[in-house]
């Protein structure tokens, strides 16, 4: 347990109260120096544990040994995506990134094979990103541009026809969107194969869902930071949460500490809602 008190002790407070950016610079900065000491991987890999739980799942044909994945914005040049992996979370997604931050990412990938289930996110030049990662990641997350336009998109969707193992496509929708916007993206996505839909804000997951009628994979992420906030994504619908401002703000225990909520909570959770 040295590893979640040594965060307790010396990040936490340090971190409290800054903005997020900066606080996820040092909390990175703390996570790389401990995969970095001898069996520091480890140690890391036998306190935390990523392992099938009851909470278990498929999403969109991948397994997943429970919903809870560390959200883009933390490994942005894909560079510690195994230590960030070993602090117990089913899935990693690295980026965003560009062409330039793929080929830097898969420079480390070659060296460091990853061991669990990698997700890559693509902000712009998205068709070169997404071809030359394809190999070396589970699937792909898009974020559309801010004037919605699905051209590139279209692009590696076709792209995608000619490979011989197929990725799954999930787009990251921005914030602030009208319903009737949001309601034409899903459309978009259910009539052209987009395997999901990761959302940044609550309500608009419930929207969806209900929209959708669970026809398509929701991925939570909406700054999850404490298990209550998960338990409420998914009892609103989400497949899948992504946890970033808890893993910095609170360390990595709050994995553990989630996933025992979950196990607790969430089928009394489905049970009032039906």
């Amino acid at each position: 347990m040295f590893l979640m008190s040594a965060y307790d002790i010396l990040i936490k407070p340090l971190v409290r109260g800054m903005e997020l950016d900066r606080a996820s610079r040092i909390s990175l900065r703390y996570f790389r120096l401990i995969g970095r000491l001898p069996l520091g991987r480890t140690i890391s890999r036998w306190v935390y544990r990523n392992r099938p739980t009851k909470l278990q799942r498929e999403v969109f044909g991948l397994q997943f040994n429970h919903p809870i994945g560390l959200g883009a914005g933390l490994d942005l040049h894909g560079e510690l995506y195994n230590d960030l992996g070993n602090l117990g979370f089913s899935f990693v997604e690295m980026g965003p990134m560009d062409a330039d931050g793929m080929r830097r990412a898969l420079r480390n990938l070659n060296e460091d094979p990853k061991k669990g289930i990698l997700a890559a996110c693509i902000r712009t030049d998205y068709l070169t990103a997404f071809t030359l990662a394809y190999d070396f990641c589970d699937f792909f997350v898009v974020e559309m541009p801010d004037d919605l336009t699905t051209d590139a998109l279209d692009s590696l969707l076709e792209a995608r026809i000619a490979e011989p193992v197929y990725r799954p496509i999930v787009i990251k929708i921005p914030q602030g969107l009208a319903d009737s916007q949001v309601e034409t993206l899903v459309d978009y996505c259910l009539l052209n194969s987009v395997d999901g839909i990761e959302t940044r804000d609550l309500e608009q997951l419930k929207h969806i869902q209900l929209y959708a009628k669970g026809r398509i994979p929701l991925i939570a992420n909406n700054h999850i930071d404490s298990p209550e906030h998960a338990l409420e994504a998914l009892s609103a619908g989400a497949s899948l949460v992504e946890i970033r401002t808890g893993l910095v703000h609170e360390g990595p225990g709050i994995v553990r500490r989630t996933l025992k909520y979950l196990q607790e909570n969430l089928k009394e959770a489905a049970s009032r809602q039906s």
